[in-house]
């Protein structure tokens, strides 16, 4: 495998696919609060929710790469990243993201469209999180709460990769999407106490010009 190849496939980290676990909840409550909702054939259902999830969040994940590639730069680690560190072609990565986006999207479309509408939402969400002039990322404490929306759209992806139509409760998904916001702050103090320098910090993300230890 060429050193090209691999920059392409980092980018799409496959590595961060073990994050898609936050749908075994909504797969469990499927089969726990409305088990006359689960279509028989689930479980192929659900392997093909995994793989929508999957290749959804990579297509964020690419355009992360691409939209960070700059304030990279100002972190230890990340500075060495493909897109960072010029290893990766700009339209090739852009052309990366919307296959893999068509391609996981697409594969929600099969499933069903309740499956589709929650992927589509998660790639959106994306967008919102990344794209100027959005650009939720840079927002002080928007960051933090956008970014964890994902967890209860991961949980409505379990959940109707069963088969259900039937929206699930609402009180579970706000308590899945608080849980999240607190898994995000603790990421964001880690972030902010490695760094150990708030000039430094500032420049590598915007919503630490807000913050404090």
């Amino acid at each position: 495998m060429s050193i090209a190849f691999r920059d392409y496939i980092a980018i799409a980290r496959p590595s961060h696919w073990f994050k898609n676990l936050f749908i075994v909840p909504g797969v469990l409550l499927s089969y726990a609060f409305r088990p006359e909702g689960v279509r028989p054939e689930a479980w192929w259902l659900i392997i093909a929710g995994v793989v929508s999830v999957c290749l959804v969040a990579s297509s964020n994940y690419v355009l992360n790469e691409i939209l960070d590639a700059r304030s990279d730069a100002f972190h230890r680690q990340k500075k060495e990243r493909p897109l960072a560190s010029g290893r990766v072609a700009l339209p090739w990565a852009y052309t990366e993201w919307l296959v893999l986006a068509l391609v996981g999207l697409g594969t929600a479309w099969l499933v069903s469209s309740h499956l589709f509408v929650s992927a589509l939402l998660l790639w959106i969400m994306g967008c919102l999180y990344n794209v100027p002039p959005v650009r939720l990322k840079d927002q002080p404490y928007l960051d933090v709460l956008s970014e964890s929306v994902n967890n209860p759209l991961r949980l409505a992806i379990g959940w109707f990769a069963t088969g259900q139509t039937a929206l699930p409760t609402l009180s579970v998904l706000c308590a899945y999407w608080m849980f999240g916001a607190f898994l995000m702050a603790l990421k964001r103090f880690g972030e902010y106490r490695h760094i150990a320098d708030a000039h430094t910090a500032r420049l590598y993300r915007r919503s630490f010009r807000h913050y404090s230890e």
